[in-house]
């Protein structure tokens, strides 16, 4: 089974579009989490993933908006989780509101972050923590997000997956990131994609939406 990982899209979906036809013929495509904030396309985004039937779990982004809590977000990260509260429509809110915590296909289980929380990072410098936070999940692969950073790392016969960032790249790379996970031949293959990057960042501007947010797409930090 060909599975297409993708997370962190974060209402971006002139980079999302631009992944799902790179992706080619996969039998499954995964959301880890954080469909919505930072960037202007929310609702394009989640039209987007319905279209292409997309499994989602939830992200802190996606939580956020669902609670309207967003104190524990910096001043300009709150700003665009205000400005897409406003802006989603009342079917895209509840497809948000209905995403699971979790979800789990053929040996994989994914969350968006730790799965005893998703503000949560699990990153790379941490190896004994990553290990520890994977061995409380029962199946042999876990795929999450909420880094904007790719991974592939081997915890005895175990694997943690993470596809980078669709929407807002930091590892210096400007273009979408995505992964494909082949369960018969458990490889793990990462993608970029090259965007309209200036569509994004013109978009973000005539919204209104923090100038940081178009300036970082440039850098991919």
């Amino acid at each position: 089974m060909k599975i297409g990982l993708i997370a962190d899209i974060h209402s971006n979906a002139v980079a999302l579009e631009a992944v799902l036809k790179n992706m080619g013929d996969v039998d499954a495509i995964i959301c880890a989490g954080d469909i919505v904030g930072y960037n202007p396309y929310p609702n394009e985004t989640i039209e987007l993933l319905r279209r292409y039937d997309v499994k989602c779990v939830m992200g802190e982004h996606d939580k956020a908006i669902i609670t309207g809590d967003t104190e524990w977000f910096n001043g300009v990260t709150a700003d665009t989780l205000r400005w897409t509260i406003k802006h989603l429509t009342v079917d895209n809110f509840n497809f948000i509101k209905s995403l699971p915590d979790h979800i789990e296909l053929d040996g994989m289980t994914v969350y968006h972050g730790n799965p005893g929380n998703m503000k949560d990072l699990i990153i790379e410098y941490e190896p004994e923590k990553m290990c520890s936070v994977f061995n409380s999940v029962g199946h042999k692969v876990f795929t999450y997000g909420h880094t904007h950073v790719p991974l592939i790392k081997e915890c005895g016969d175990k694997i943690i997956l993470n596809p980078g960032s669709v929407g807002q790249p930091r590892d210096g790379n400007s273009e979408a990131s995505y992964a494909i996970w082949d369960t018969e031949k458990r490889t793990f293959e990462l993608r970029r994609v090259k965007y309209d990057l200036k569509q994004v960042q013109d978009k973000i501007l005539a919204e209104g939406l923090p100038d940081l947010m178009a300036e970082r797409l440039t850098y991919g930090k």
